[in-house]
Parts: C-alpha cells; sequence; structure tokens
C-alpha cells in the first residue's frame, strides 16, 4: 500500500514543483540529445508550475539566445507568482523601455524589492544562469545613455552613474554581494534606477 501511494504521488503537481534540480543538470539536459528523458522531466516540472525552473527557462529565452516573446511572457507569469529575481529582471526590462510609464512601472517594483532587501538575492539568482553559459550566446540589453530612468535636469547626480560606477571599481571593485554596488549615497532614487541599470548590465560580464 505504501508502495502504491508513493508512485501515485510522484505524478502529482506538488512534487514536480518542489524538485531541486541543480542549474548544471537544466542546462545538460536542456541541449544533450541523449537526455530526452531529462527533457521531458522539465517539461513536467513547468507544466506543474515550477517558478525556478521556469525562471531560468525565461532567462536563456531572453538573454541566451532563445525566443524572446516566450521568455517575456513567461518571465512575467513567473514575477506575478512573486519570484523575486523575476520581478528583478522585470524591473530592468521595463526600466530599460523608452515610455515613461514602463519606466515607472520598472521603479515601482526595482523599489520595492529594495526596500525588501532582497536586490542582492536576486543578481546571484540571475547572474547565476547567466554564468557559465558561452559569451557569445549572450544577448546583453542596450543601455543607452541618454534614455534615463532620472529624467529631471534639476538632479546633480543625473547622467553621472557611468562616472560612479568606474570610480567604485577603480577604487574597490563591485561585486554582486555588495548589495546596492556603492549607490547607498545617491540621494534621488531615479538616478539609484539608473545606477542599478549599469549594476544589471554588468551581470552578464
Amino acid at each position: 500500500m505504501s508502495c502504491t501511494a508513493a508512485r501515485n504521488a510522484r505524478d502529482e503537481d506538488f512534487v514536480y514543483r518542489c524538485a531541486n534540480i541543480p542549474i548544471w543538470d537544466q542546462r545538460w539536459w536542456s541541449v544533450s540529445p541523449m537526455h530526452q528523458s531529462g527533457r521531458n522531466f522539465l517539461a513536467r516540472c513547468k507544466q506543474s508550475g515550477h517558478l525556478e525552473v521556469l525562471f531560468r527557462s525565461a532567462v536563456s529565452d531572453l538573454f541566451l539566445g532563445g525566443c524572446h516573446f516566450a521568455g517575456t511572457e513567461t518571465m512575467h507569469v513567473v514575477a506575478a507568482q512573486g519570484h523575486s529575481a523575476a520581478q528583478y529582471t522585470v524591473a530592468m526590462m521595463l526600466m530599460l523601455r523608452d515610455d515613461a510609464e514602463s519606466k515607472n512601472k520598472g521603479l515601482q517594483t526595482f523599489r520595492g524589492l529594495e526596500a525588501a532587501g532582497a536586490l542582492t538575492n536576486c543578481k546571484l539568482v540571475f547572474r547565476g544562469v547567466v554564468q557559465g553559459t558561452w559569451r557569445h550566446l549572450r544577448r546583453m540589453p542596450r543601455l543607452n545613455a541618454e534614455n534615463q530612468v532620472c529624467s529631471s535636469h534639476a538632479c546633480p547626480s543625473r547622467g553621472n552613474m557611468g562616472s560612479i560606477y568606474r570610480h567604485q571599481c577603480y577604487r574597490k571593485g563591485w561585486d554582486v554581494n555588495d548589495g546596492d554596488g556603492g549607490a547607498a549615497h545617491i540621494p534621488c532614487v531615479h538616478c539609484k534606477a539608473d545606477y542599478e541599470l549599469i549594476l544589471f548590465i554588468h551581470l552578464f560580464d
């Protein structure tokens, strides 16, 4: 009876949602023709709503040569389920857009993650997916220096985030574990967001 119960339980969605899958296994199963069973398992995990598997798949689609539309759609779905790293990624993508409405939406999400102290972990999770992949496959987002989150010409720090970042790198370097990456002294929340976008781009290095 216990064997029957265990066999039946293995087909439940919650089992696939909670499966612990190392990122290297997911990468290997996704590309190796010898691991059809692994791909089938990942597909079942996605179907059941495994947020980490879905997040990694979305990052791959968006930034590592996959389908951009599918990646965007999946990333928003995972973010809506409360996955912090997905929310961080969506915030960065929105703030990289040209229109003010998208930037404001991204800024609100970014500020929420900052207030929760979640930024460092979000960057660690995101970089964990990108790092270890072939550099020539990485599609780095473009950061337009003229298209900033801070649009106030009266702001004394506007347009100086690149210089501050380079100064931080020269002075002591920057590691993702530093949290704000040296932006704690920046009073303008919009400039802080511009600084965070620079850090986001450098997660692809």
